[in-house]
């Protein structure tokens, strides 16, 4: 594994979660392949524009996001990579209470055109609730 591979791909990663911070659809979908595939918890998104509209909608419905990038690990394999990520996220919606997310990310990247993008990105929330972390926790148990 190259370590100018790792790194793009880290930066790769922090730019997905800066373009969440500013709820900024044009940097955020530049993270990914146009034929990329996002499995939103079991919810299975093919294809740059359903990806980016998901988003959109999705998004819209918080007044406030704050996604922060935890441990990860990456191997890569010539212009092929896979990663695994945990993030933290605080959410304020427009409706409702405030809460916090703990979840995980298995992605799968390609070089394309010169830079690492997402091909395809798997999300489990492990934890949703209050920050006191009194919600319902389910346990990341891969391959189980």
């Amino acid at each position: 594994m190259s370590t100018l591979d790792e790194l793009a791909i880290r930066d790769l990663n922090a730019r997905y979660i800066d373009a969440v911070n500013r709820f900024n659809a044009e940097d955020w979908i530049a993270t990914w392949s146009p034929t990329a595939t996002w499995d939103l918890m079991g919810h299975v998104v093919e294809g740059g524009e359903a990806i980016l509209a998901t988003w959109q909608g999705a998004m819209g419905g918080f007044d406030m996001v704050v996604m922060m990038l935890n441990s990860g690990t990456i191997q890569v394999s010539g212009e092929q990579a896979t990663g695994r990520w945990y993030i933290t996220e605080h959410l304020v919606p427009g409706e409702g209470d405030a809460n916090m997310t703990l979840g995980v990310y298995n992605d799968e990247y390609a070089l394309e055109e010169g830079r690492w993008v997402f091909t395809r990105r798997t999300y489990q929330v492990i934890y949703q609730g209050p920050p006191d972390l009194s919600g319902n926790y389910m346990p990341y148990r891969p391959g189980a």
